[in-house]
């Protein structure tokens, strides 16, 4: 966006589209291919397992899924990303009521059933990922110990 903030753009129609920027949240959202529409938090309220559009401290704007939302502040994580952020509700600004994952492809709104599956198996998603690099480490750790591995990769 060029030179008007989204701020401004949820004041005065309520929405926004854009595109995403980003990898924090693969494998839902593509760098710059998904497109996602946003509205304010005042028209769609954000839930547990939403995605919503916030502003940091310096000025960047993050779409993040919530995983918690306390009485001050969300919990809130990327679908990419390890460590979750505390994050004032003060500095939401709208919640994504559906995307374009490529802009090619079709609509796909936050309560559709194959928005609500991936939701759902987002948690197993994240663990299968961890123990996929875990073997991926201990697979590592085992060539670089193993001297016949080592004079092969020497040839």
């Amino acid at each position: 966006m060029a030179s008007v903030a989204y701020e401004e753009l949820l004041e005065r129609d309520g929405r926004v589209i854009t595109h995403v920027a980003g990898n924090s949240m693969l494998p839902l959202l593509l760098d710059r291919q998904s497109i996602v529409l946003v509205e304010d938090v005042r028209r769609v309220p954000p839930r547990r397992g939403d995605v919503v559009l916030y502003r940091t401290g310096g000025g960047t704007y993050i779409l993040h899924r919530v995983l918690r939302a306390g009485p001050e502040e969300y919990l809130i994580r990327g679908d990419n990303t390890r460590m979750p952020e505390h994050v004032p509700k003060t500095t939401v600004l709208a919640t994504m009521t559906g995307f374009y994952r490529r802009p090619d492809s079709r609509f796909i709104s936050r309560t559709d059933a194959a928005c609500r599956l991936y939701r759902l198996a987002l948690p197993g998603i994240r663990w299968f990922r961890r123990g996929r690099n875990v073997l991926k480490r201990a697979i590592r750790r085992s060539d670089r110990s193993d001297p016949m591995r080592r004079s092969a990769r020497r040839r």
